[in-house]
């Protein structure tokens, strides 16, 4: 009952909740009049304010997640992306167009009026309930009407005083869907924001991985049927006519017969062991390169295949089994599916690609996720950085085509000097800067009109944060030059 009443960390959630007004009223006075400041100032004035203004409020985001950690068991982690550049402005910069920086203001603003529900719920009803618990100490002598009884005795203070757990349920309800909204609120805003581009990559490498991995678990399987139902059954047959022909020799029979059947069923076994071996990474490929064994590849092929150009360098290791084994599967299919009298196979490398092209004069209607043999190798490349295509209109053939680079990419410590998809946020970010440049001036000057002032003091606004407009498009190009280029920067 106890428990029920008094929950674990209520004050601490309580505390909470009471100092979002006055932490919201405190953020809201210093933001919206430092950033009033930066609109009315001039441009030597009003950049840097705007600069310490937005460490400032990035500052007191910080102290908002400690609160939240500490008070009410939100732990939400720093979104706050590395700055890539070398100069100071560029640091500014890169700060300056990082989404969390905005959605930190966003949060700080969004406070006060969070902050005045839920100090309005918090002390209404906590208050509540504690007048209904007393209200037999002193209702007697300030009578209180709460609509179905007025209470002015200390027996009808008593009768009352049973609401007061009721209301305090209430209340703790309250406490608990107020946290629940701070809490998802602070995810929303303080929290790194889910990049969709980078999301859907993982989601394509998880499900990649999962088929990489039933494709070698199939991949054993088919080889442990194989050695059980092919060579490992040749064997026992080898061994058993030795067995016999150790016994004719025993008793003075002729076995030659028995030699001669034992000696083709090893040949036999030898040459399943070696197609084994060639399916698991042929030997030629690792000893000769890429050319040999392609050349190996279509030679053993029941279609004629015209080989075209080659690699006759070596190339990379991963490199080199990716285009083997997409050359080989490439050929498989055109054997098993394709109906073609004739394939073709070209290999080259160009521009830091090796290029794979095979095609045939089949049927054609081949798709490259219709098949796990084709999705295999599509993995296998996607692991790579490659990419596959195939083109197969029905009844004109099927043509693959793959691209693997040659530079395989390494861990590399160091935070690359611009994030891809920054351009496209930049130019965003600077539209809409314009955007709320224009209407604000529009506004200034409309309220100079109204008021039918002599001096056109929105001149002072319009220049200072038009030079702002102009260095945030410079800066938007994300190309500095001149003294701000990280060459010309002496060594810190």
């Amino acid at each position: 009952m106890r428990t029920a009443l008094f929950p674990p960390r209520l004050l601490r959630r309580v505390s909470f909740l009471l100092l979002t007004l006055p932490l919201g009223i405190l953020y809201f006075a210093v933001l919206v009049g430092g950033l009033a400041s930066v609109v009315g100032g001039a441009f030597f004035i009003g950049i840097p304010l705007f600069v310490g203004l937005m460490y400032l409020w990035r500052r007191l985001a910080r102290l908002q997640r400690r609160l939240l950690r500490r008070l009410l068991d939100v732990d939400v982690e720093d979104p706050y992306r590395p700055p890539v550049a070398q100069t100071r402005l560029g640091r500014i910069r890169d700060r300056a167009t990082d989404p969390a920086t905005w959605k930190d203001l966003a949060y700080l603003l969004l406070l006060l009026p969070l902050g005045l529900v839920s100090s309005t719920v918090v002390i209404c009803s906590s208050g509540t309930a504690l007048g209904l618990l007393t209200m037999a100490a002193w209702g007697w002598a300030v009578p209180v009407d709460i609509g179905f009884l007025t209470v002015d005795t200390v027996w009808k203070g008593l009768l009352v005083t049973p609401l007061s757990i009721v209301v305090w349920m209430v209340f703790l309800l309250a406490v608990r869907g107020l946290v629940a909204l701070h809490g998802a609120v602070a995810r929303a805003l303080l929290s790194p924001s889910p990049d969709p581009v980078l999301a859907a990559r993982v989601a394509a490498l998880q499900d990649s991985r999962a088929r990489i991995i039933a494709a070698a678990d199939a991949e054993r399987r088919r080889l442990e049927r194989d050695l059980h139902d092919g060579a490992q059954q040749r064997l026992v047959a080898l061994s058993m006519q030795l067995g016999l022909a150790k016994r004719r020799m025993a008793k003075g029979e002729d076995a030659a017969a028995l030699v001669t059947a034992a000696d083709e069923e090893l040949r036999a076994a030898i040459a399943e062991l070696r197609d084994l071996a060639r399916g698991i990474h042929p030997a030629v490929l690792t000893d000769r390169g890429l050319a040999p064994a392609l050349r190996d590849v279509a030679t053993r092929s029941p279609v004629p295949v015209e080989v075209g150009a080659l690699p006759e360098e070596r190339l990379p290791g991963p490199v080199e089994a990716a285009a083997y084994f997409t050359v080989s599967e490439a050929l498989t299919n055109v054997t098993r599916y394709a109906q073609a009298s004739a394939a073709r196979v070209s290999v080259r490398t160009r521009d830091g690609l090796l290029a794979i092209e095979v095609a045939d004069d089949g049927v054609g209607g081949a798709v490259a996720g219709g098949g796990s043999g084709l999705r295999g190798l599509a993995d296998r490349l996607g692991a790579l950085g490659g990419e596959l295509q195939v083109t197969s209109p029905p009844g004109a053939g099927t043509c693959l085509t793959a691209t693997i680079p040659l530079d395989q990419p390494e861990a590399d410590p160091a935070p690359p000097s611009a994030p891809p998809a920054e351009g496209g946020l930049r130019r965003r970010v600077l539209q809409s800067h314009a955007v709320v440049y224009a209407l604000v001036m529009a506004l200034l000057v409309f309220i100079w009109l109204t008021t039918a002032a002599g001096y056109f003091w929105p001149q002072w606004p319009i220049a200072g944060w038009g030079l702002v407009l102009a260095l945030h498009a410079w800066f938007a190009r994300g190309r500095p030059r001149g003294m701000l280029a990280p060459d010309s920067q002496p060594d810190r």
